[in-house]
């Protein structure tokens, strides 16, 4: 049945095609994703590889933001995991040179004290001002070493790439007095008009330590790096913020922010169930799937919204729009886990669905990503209305969709 749900998915991802063969042809096309990268030589040093950030229609030729930058760390880290997986999986050793810069990127924008950057401006100077790009350990860091744990499976295995490796290894070990001072609050609290909250998440956001859990685990999983009780105590505390109450249709939801959660870096499911692939603690994996069983019906049956607040009394309400790949692909990969872990049909239907939003089932009835450019939209504005730009995020974020489908 999984099989058939996934091969019906990849015949959508297809309309339009003729023949069988194409039919049969991956879907995971990185055109459009590498006609948006470029390279730049700073100080004599070595070349940097990145992604520009936006490409407009009709032309998709990169768009320059205005008191951005050309690029950040927040996509370059995130795009360095889709060739993480092109280049180890299937073998793409063409894409090296094109990862060694992106990497050589990523550490040009961090700090010895382990504080990173985010955009850069055209002639390659940092954007050290702007309000998300200032020094902090903060969502761009978490990416940036989202970023740097893709390189390091790529060239860990590498000789010619050792010096790079050395220096990406030195580079993610900076976060550790960062995680230290955080986690010194382990199990301190707070009390807020929805029960008690962990102190010892980064910033107090559970999206932003969502992202940096699965990160641990991952180098956790090289052998190189033990990050256990690291990824306990988040994952401890991610899971504090699950909203539980049964009497409600939000049973199970897991909190992005304060009282609100949104349809964008929604990726705790799919972070608990990486440490629980780690630890085989399985109150991670019950958590996940109160979350399956309970909220996730609901954000379906509510045409996949864009934020829920919770109030004090507990009444809550939705902003229905807009709707993004990066809210859709963090629910995707967070339920086909669940579905891979435990091998239930019921959640292998549910991920082909949240799949299937990048294909046309949507309320816009539009194939937002389209296989044969590698282009996926910027979104859907409202259910009428598609914004047909396609830059960096939405590109990156639907193909890690397209190459979890593809993996299984």
């Amino acid at each position: 049945m999984r099989w058939t749900i996934f091969l019906l998915s990849l015949m959508f991802y297809f309309q339009g095609c003729d023949s069988r063969k194409d039919q049969l042809q991956s879907s995971v096309n990185l055109n459009h994703a590498l006609n948006l990268t470029d390279s730049l030589t700073v100080d004599g040093e070595e070349s940097l590889s990145f992604i520009y950030i936006y490409a407009d229609a009709p032309s998709y030729e990169p768009v320059i933001a205005s008191g951005e930058g050309i690029t950040c760390v927040d996509d370059v880290g995130r795009f360095l995991e889709v060739l993480e997986t092109e280049i180890i999986r299937r073998k793409r050793g063409d894409l090296l040179p094109i990862a060694a810069g992106m990497t050589r990127f990523l550490l040009y924008m961090s700090r010895d004290d382990g504080l990173w950057y985010n955009f850069m401006h055209e002639d390659g100077s940092i954007n050290t001002e702007y309000r998300t790009s200032t020094a902090e350990f903060q969502w761009w860091a978490i990416r940036g070493l989202r970023g740097l744990t893709a390189a390091y499976n790529i060239f860990r295995e590498r000789p010619k790439y050792a010096d790079l490796l050395e220096r990406v290894k030195k580079q993610i070990q900076t976060m550790d007095p960062h995680l230290e001072d955080i986690l010194s609050l382990y199990p301190e609290t707070e009390e807020t008009s929805l029960g008690g909250r962990p102190l010892w998440l980064v910033k107090k956001a559970p999206d932003m330590n969502a992202e940096l859990l699965t990160a641990l685990v991952r180098l956790t999983e090289t052998g190189d790096f033990n990050y256990h009780e690291e990824v306990n105590k988040i994952a401890e505390g991610l899971m504090k913020y699950q909203y539980l109450n049964p009497e409600s249709e939000l049973h199970g939801m897991y909190f992005c922010w304060e009282s609100t959660w949104h349809n964008w870096g929604n990726t705790q499911a799919a972070a608990l169930m990486a440490a629980y692939r780690l630890t085989e603690n399985f109150v991670y994996l019950e958590s996940v799937r109160l979350w399956a069983d309970h909220f996730i019906p609901f954000v379906l049956s509510n045409n996949y919204p864009w934020e829920i607040k919770v109030l004090a009394d507990e009444a809550y309400t939705v902003t229905p729009y807009p709707q993004i790949a990066y809210g859709i692909n963090s629910m995707y990969q967070g339920m086909q886990a669940l579905a891979d872990e435990t091998e239930h049909q019921k959640y292998y239907k549910i991920a082909g669905e949240i799949l299937s939003w990048f294909t046309g089932k949507n309320s816009a009835r539009i194939p937002m990503y389209d296989p044969k450019t590698g282009r996926c939209f910027d979104g859907i504005d409202d259910a009428g209305s598609v914004n047909d730009n396609s830059g960096a995020e939405s590109t990156i974020e639907c193909l890690l969709a397209m190459q979890r489908a593809e993996s299984r």
